[in-house]
Order: C-alpha cells, then sequence, then structure tokens
C-alpha cells in the first residue's frame, strides 16, 4: 500500500490542508474522524482525486475490499497519472483478482506521462506474468480475498475454534489448499496443544505462501514445543536468501 504522504508536484492543490488533515488523523488511526473530512471534500469539490485515495486507505485498513478497489479506481480515473493511487490499485487488483479490469488504467497511466517508470514496470509485469502476477512476491505479500476464509478467520479471532475448523475444512475440500487454510487449522491445532500437528500445518502453510510472516512466527511457537527449531530456522533461513521481504525476523530466529 502506497504512502498517502502526496506529494504537491503530483496531487491536486484543492482542499490541501483538508486532506492533509484527513492524512494525519489515518496516521493516528483515527479512521472516523479523517472520514469525516474526506466526505466533507468530495461533497465540496467530486472531482477531489486525492481524498478518494485517501478513502480507499480507510477501507482497505478497514479490510473492505470492495471499497477500497472502488475508490482507487475511481481516484485513477480522475488523474491517470496519480503515482501513488495506481500503486495502491495494483494492491487491490491483486486481493481481488482483478488484474485485466485494472491494467487499462495503467496503460492509461502511461500514456498521459510517459515518465511513469515504476507504472511501466507494473504494466510489463501483468502482461509477462499473467495469472502468475498472483503468486508473485508482490502477490503474495497483499494476498487474496476469500470471502469464506475471511469468515473463518473470524470465527477464529472469536475462538469459536470448532466452527471456524469445519469451516476450513470444508473449503479445503471444495477448492483445494489455500496458505491461510492451513494457517487457521494450524492454530487451531496449537490452541489444542497439539503441537506436532500445528508445525506440520504452518509448514503446508509456508509451501503455499513462503512469505507470511505471521506464519514463521507461528512455525517457531510450535517448533519450541516439540523441539524443533533447529529445523524451523533451517525452513526459515532457506526463504529468507530467495525473499528479501524476510528480513525483519532474522534476529527474531537468531535467538530462537
Amino acid at each position: 500500500m502506497a504512502s498517502n504522504n502526496n506529494s504537491p508536484e503530483t496531487q491536486p492543490a484543492f482542499f490541501e490542508e483538508e486532506n492533509a488533515r484527513a492524512e494525519e488523523y489515518i496516521n493516528e488511526g483515527d479512521l472516523p474522524g479523517a472520514a469525516q473530512i474526506l466526505v466533507d471534500i468530495v461533497d465540496k469539490d467530486p472531482q477531489n482525486a486525492r481524498a478518494y485515495n485517501n478513502m480507499g486507505i480507510i477501507s482497505w485498513m478497514r479490510k473492505a475490499w470492495e471499497d477500497a478497489y472502488a475508490m482507487f479506481t475511481k481516484a485513477a480515473m480522475l488523474k491517470p497519472d496519480y503515482a501513488d493511487v495506481l500503486v495502491n490499485l495494483l494492491d487491490a487488483a491483486l486481493k481481488l483478482r482483478r488484474i485485466p479490469q485494472a491494467l487499462p488504467l495503467f496503460e492509461k497511466a502511461i500514456e498521459v506521462n510517459p515518465d511513469l517508470s515504476e507504472i511501466r514496470v507494473i504494466v510489463d509485469s501483468i502482461k509477462e506474468q499473467g495469472d502468475e502476477i498472483y503468486t508473485s512476491e508482490r502477490g503474495l505479500i497483499v494476498g487474496t480475498f476469500n470471502k469464506r476464509i475471511d469468515e473463518a478467520n473470524q470465527l477464529l479471532e472469536d475462538s469459536k475454534l470448532f466452527e471456524a475448523m469445519d469451516l476450513y475444512l470444508k473449503v479445503n475440500d471444495e477448492e483445494g489448499p489455500h496458505a491461510e487454510v492451513f494457517s487457521g487449522l494450524g492454530i487451531i491445532s496449537f490452541y489444542q496443544e497439539r503441537f506436532s500437528d500445528a508445525y506440520t500445518l504452518f509448514l503446508e502453510s509456508l509451501k503455499l505462501n513462503p512469505l507470511s510472516t505471521d506464519t514463521y512466527l507461528n512455525l517457531l511457537d510450535a517448533a519450541r514445543e516439540i523441539d524443533k527449531v533447529a529445523e524451523a530456522r533451517a525452513v526459515f533461513k532457506a526463504n529468507a536468501e530467495q525473499y528479501n521481504g524476510l528480513k525483519a525476523l532474522e534476529e527474531e530466529f537468531d535467538k530462537a
């Protein structure tokens, strides 16, 4: 998700102070306060792309993926060469598997401003990778929205372990393997003190998404319970050599 620190060279000047104040609220976690300011801006200036981008960021933080995608799309249509919103739109399109629908907006951006090298890289990647872009490093980090998995995750957060397990297993049976399903089942196994099962499930999850930092930490917790810390560290080190995004976890595994 691109930062909402908008530069005056590339963003609309209208309602600059109001947008800046909304962005401060977003950074502070006051999403209702930010939303109130932004709604007022678009009421007065329906063409304010920066406000729509900020509204998209709020929706993203609230995990309202459809709303985020709609807001980023609106902002990109209003200001086609708005680089920050195009990066945000890429994440939303990855999350909802809508890369083909978003591609024309990226192409339009380059047409309007050929100097947008970052966006040109995105266009080239989309065309070269096709559906494989969803399993690219960025795609794995962003993840793909699945309504039933989200429901199962919420059941897990609410400590409804057996209901969550049933839904995870149903998704697995009907849709095939998902990293989040294995991770969720691993967390349930850990809570039930079936640590060996938890460890195995976290390993299976990492095979599908080797960039999930939470799953590595869960794997390490399970490994401590069954004396497999060295093995867990080896799994992490092997993937860390390939993915720079795992660097932040090196200290945690080195201390283990």
